[in-house]
Formats: C-alpha cells, sequence, structure tokens
C-alpha cells in the first residue's frame, strides 16, 4: 500500500484530510522532514454510494481520517486496484504547496486513477474510485506517460470525475 511505501521510504507517514463531503475526499498523504510536512501523495476518493452494509464500520473510519489501506486491511479486506490509468500533468500551485520547497508548481508528476475493490470471505466491493498525483520523490513520472487530456477518453465516468476533481484541487491557490 502507498501508506507502506511512504513510511519505508521517508521514515514516517500521516495522512491529513484537506476537504471531504458525502461523495469525495481530499487527502494529503505526507511524511516529515524535520517539522515540514510533505505531501508525498494527493489522493482524491469518490466514494461509491451507498456504503455497502459489509464495510460500514470501516468507512466510518476512512471517514474520520484514517488511512484507507490500513484501515480496510486491519479489518480483514484484501484490497486490489483494477482498471489502473496512469499518466502525467505538472504539479500545480496546491500540490506544489504541499510538497514544500521539495515540489514546484511546473514539476511532472504522475497520476493514477483506478477501481479501488476490496474482498473479504465470499464479499467482494468495488468501494471507491481514487485518483492520486505523486510527489516525484515518492514515484516519479515516466516520461514516456501521456498527459491527462489524452486518457480522459478512455475513462469509466467516475474515474474522469476522479480525475478532473484531483486536477481541480491541484491548481487551487490556499
Amino acid at each position: 500500500m502507498n501508506s507502506d511505501k511512504i513510511r519505508e521510504r521517508f521514515g514516517h507517514y500521516g495522512v491529513e484530510l484537506l476537504e471531504q463531503d458525502t461523495r469525495t475526499r481530499l487527502a494529503s498523504l505526507y511524511s516529515l522532514s524535520g517539522e515540514q510536512r510533505i505531501t508525498r501523495t494527493l489522493a482524491l476518493t469518490r466514494f461509491e454510494l451507498p456504503t455497502h452494509p459489509g464495510v460500514e464500520a470501516q468507512d466510518a473510519q476512512i471517514r474520520s481520517g484514517e488511512s484507507i489501506g490500513a484501515t480496510l486491511r486491519k479489518a480483514g479486506w484484501s484490497i486490489v486496484k483494477n482498471e489502473t490509468i496512469d499518466c502525467q500533468v505538472t504539479a500545480g500551485q496546491r500540490f506544489a504547496l504541499l510538497g514544500g520547497a521539495t515540489l514546484s508548481p511546473e514539476d511532472n508528476v504522475l497520476l493514477r486513477v483506478y477501481t479501488l475493490n476490496i474482498t473479504r470471505q465470499d464479499l467482494s466491493i468495488d468501494y471507491a474510485i481514487i485518483a492520486e498525483a505523486y510527489h516525484g520523490e515518492h514515484i516519479a513520472p515516466s516520461p514516456d506517460l501521456p498527459p491527462a487530456t489524452e486518457i480522459m477518453p478512455s475513462l469509466s465516468e467516475s474515474q474522469a470525475l476522479a480525475l478532473t476533481d484531483l486536477l481541480a484541487a491541484m491548481q487551487q491557490r490556499d
């Protein structure tokens, strides 16, 4: 999981909810450099609604700010990222600010969109569509990745909405 990779590489992992409503959650998955938080992944989650009764307890924890992957794994869910599509864009104002002095708005970053499927016993649930932007020190973009505009036609409606919402959030000025 992303949280494990951040902890292993940077020695620390935390989650900060930046925005949330009933359908979406924007979170900074960060590490610490001294006292400064450095966003390693900016994640936009579009929850599948209604929430399946089998995952309601974990969903409540996640919506209160807990890590999605860690919370689901702790409850015994297996996690699979389906329909994964990668592209690249520039970091934008907000992501650069969250990345501290280690990221500029013009830096290319990898974006990944996928469906988060969870399984436990005989239950399989598409829990959310997630679009993530990765700080280059965490996961560097490949120069041969297409820009986000080129992949839009190949995305499902939910994936396109998640990607569009993430791109808008990355450009915001705080």
